[in-house]
């Protein structure tokens, strides 16, 4: 494997700033947009567990600390658009030849399934594999060349080697243990990647700058919850060494600028408002870590908004 040579395109975008499962079903309008629904299909309670209001993943082989309800759909779809404001298009490595003419895509972690749903009706002649611990992706209403999956990458894939001419991930800084990076996820990848085919990597980085004191103190409350089960938020910059010791080559890194809060407009409002929506979500865990009351909790978010616009507060994404 180490003479393999597959190609890799990484996106760093700076900023001071194995079974099917019911899931949301998409509605594809006539002018090729694709809106997924908020209304999920039941499913067995052996799938998903509740905690505080929240349901989260149910499987007890892999410990997902973020919920996949309505509510974190919602978010996951909103960062899914901040992501192709920042890049202008869904991806960014030189793939749309190769998509064009029919490619085996995968997209691991696909959440939802928004980046697959698009692009798949982008590019009819690629077929397109989303792959996800959580079984919150279409089951029935979805393109023809669109297939969805549950499946753990911390685990070796059911796919032969050299299978994948484009290889997307993105937004797995709080999915996955920093091992399982370099040990596992990476060079599996490597191994279902055809020699000349591209993986892109997509991720934010919580080196925020121009934090204010709220936005300090949550990320700090943040990053200490997660590496107590042994995530490290501070990954991103991370990501290319462990590319190479995978042995992939040609790593492109690019640094793009967004930032949280109004005073940047809409998107820098989006960014905020998914940012709110993170820390709603692990409110409770948080108030544990932090050693605080729900209500000096829910008060620090409330400052939050107003403060990124005073500091003019950016973030990284990569």
């Amino acid at each position: 494997m180490g003479s393999k040579f597959s190609k890799v395109s990484i996106k760093f975008k700076n900023s001071n700033s194995s079974k099917n499962l019911s899931s949301p079903s998409p509605s594809i309008s006539s002018d090729n947009t694709i809106t997924t629904l908020a209304t999920l299909a039941s499913s067995s309670s052996e799938t998903f567990r509740f905690e505080n209001g929240r349901r989260y993943v149910g499987d007890n082989t892999f410990r997902y600390l973020l919920p996949n309800d309505d509510e974190e759909i919602d978010r996951l779809q909103l960062q899914h658009y901040l992501l192709r404001y920042v890049w202008q298009n869904n991806f960014s490595s030189p793939v749309n030849e190769i998509l064009l003419s029919g490619a085996d895509v995968l997209d691991v972690g696909c959440g939802p399934g928004t980046w697959i749903l698009e692009m798949a009706t982008e590019y009819p002649q690629s077929r397109f594999i989303g792959i996800d611990i959580a079984p919150i992706f279409p089951s029935e209403i979805k393109p023809f060349n669109a297939t969805f999956q549950k499946l753990d990458v911390t685990y070796r894939l059911p796919y032969d080697d050299d299978t994948f001419d484009f290889i997307h991930i993105r937004l797995m800084f709080v999915a996955l243990r920093e091992n399982d990076w370099k040990e596992t996820v990476f060079p599996e990848l490597f191994r279902i990647l055809k020699p000349g085919g591209y993986i892109e990597s997509h991720e934010f980085d919580f080196n925020i700058v121009n934090s204010g004191p709220n936005m300090t103190c949550l990320v700090n409350g943040f990053a200490q919850y997660f590496k107590g089960e042994n995530v490290n938020i501070f990954v991103c910059p991370l990501i290319p060494g462990f590319l190479q010791e995978a042995n992939f080559i040609n790593i492109n890194v690019i640094n793009q600028s967004a930032k949280y809060g109004s005073w940047d407009g809409r998107f820098g409002k989006f960014a905020i408002d998914d940012f709110l929506m993170l820390f709603q979500a692990v409110k409770y865990k948080l108030c544990l870590v932090m050693k605080i009351e729900e209500d000096e909790y829910t008060d620090i978010l409330s400052k939050l908004e107003e403060e990124v616009n005073e500091h003019q507060t950016s973030y990284k994404v990569y």
